[in-house]
């Protein structure tokens, strides 16, 4: 049977996907589970993912921009739904409309999404941002209480959280990390004593949700783990996660070349003997990055072929000299299993220099994803 569709295709697990969500919840019994499914559910589709983390069991769901929040309540998705960037002021309307939950840590912001709720006669839920080291968006401890006078009063907006966000906990840097986590702690207490509350407080991404039960308190918001890779190698021991994405091809064309023969855009790779090479119908305009050039590999016949030569925007050259009855059409898996080995996510982001999330959200729209 032929088909006109590329053969490149992200195959999606939605039961390891659910597997993973529900050991975070048993991780996080006593808090609320947000499932972050940010840049389009980290390459794997918002809004089926984000329709499955709520089937698992998520409270809420977490994304980046405002149009990912509606294109999820567009598809039917109930929860809240929470902005965790910053988002500007003239886009409070839809916010307020499609009933979203903002981070707020400005005031043009806060009054921007007041003025809609009152247009529209709704009370909106809304998360105070504070920055505790980061240094990315948010609040300082020291603006919190002046800034709480001015705009916690400000009708239609419902102060339900407040949060922050740590900038060295992957990396296993908790002296920073608890530092400042206590000074969120004591930014919360202080802003308490001035009249001030937040019914849900929270600071815990997947690293501190699967190491520090000590910093759940109200709620966890794993990420990138719950596609099945813990953010750190250290924590294998802690959480068992399954990955849930697999990458695969075909191999377009296989064909022989002589010794001394420069391969790919700028002749970087030169065979040395006589060499098989295939073409897989994958590039940096699917989002398999460029630096993998003469670093990465691919699993064919069960066998690991490496690049060879320079990732173009839509092909990939790899070797296959030494892989046995190679053909055209035959399966490539670029991510996942294939007989008895695998290529995982974090074994490209090593590749690459990078990280798993890199890896994931780089995959591109025209990569089609089924899912099982």
């Amino acid at each position: 049977m032929t088909s006109s569709f590329s053969p490149t295709v992200a195959e999606i697990d939605l039961e390891a996907f659910r597997y993973n969500v529900e050991n975070f919840s048993q991780l996080a019994s006593n808090s609320l589970l947000m499932a972050v499914i940010k840049t389009d559910a980290y390459g794997h589709g918002a809004v089926p993912i984000g329709k499955e983390a709520i089937k698992a069991g998520a409270d809420r769901l977490g994304v980046t921009s405002v149009e990912e929040g509606i294109s999820l309540r567009e598809n039917g998705v109930e929860v809240p739904i929470h902005l965790l960037s910053a988002v500007f002021s003239e886009q409070a309307a839809d916010v307020v409309k499609h009933d979203l939950t903002a981070s707020v840590s400005t005031s043009k912001l806060a009054e921007s999404l007041s003025k809609e709720a009152l247009t529209l006669g709704k009370k909106i839920p809304v998360h105070l941002k504070i920055d505790t080291g980061l240094h990315r968006f948010g609040i300082t401890p020291a603006e919190s209480i002046s800034f709480c006078r001015d705009t916690y009063g400000l009708s239609g907006l419902e102060w339900e959280g407040i949060y922050t966000h740590f900038s060295s906990a992957d990396e296993g840097n908790w002296e920073t990390t608890e530092r400042q986590f206590d000074l969120f702690l004591k930014t919360v207490m202080d802003l308490k004593r001035d009249g001030f509350e937040f019914p849900i407080r929270h600071a815990g991404a997947s690293t501190i949700a699967i190491e520090r039960n000590d910093m759940h308190l109200d709620m966890i918001r794993p990420g990138a783990a719950l596609f099945g890779y813990q953010p750190e190698a250290r924590q294998k021991e802690l959480v068992t996660l399954k990955p849930v994405l697999r990458l695969k091809s075909r191999l377009l064309s296989v064909r022989e070349f002589p010794p001394n023969t420069p391969v790919g855009y700028g002749g970087n790779y030169v065979t040395d003997r006589n060499q098989r090479l295939a073409v897989v119908p994958i590039g940096h305009g699917d989002g398999y990055q460029r630096s993998l050039s003469n670093k990465g590999e691919m699993l064919v016949n069960g066998k690991r072929a490496k690049i060879a030569g320079t990732i173009s925007l839509d092909q990939t050259i790899i070797d296959v000299t030494d892989i046995p009855d190679v053909r055209e059409g035959d399966e490539v898996v670029i991510i996942g299993r294939q007989g008895d080995d695998a290529i995982t996510a974090r074994e490209v982001a090593g590749w690459m220099d990078s990280i798993v999330d890199e890896v994931l959200a780089s995959l591109m729209g025209r990569v089609r994803r089924i899912y099982h």
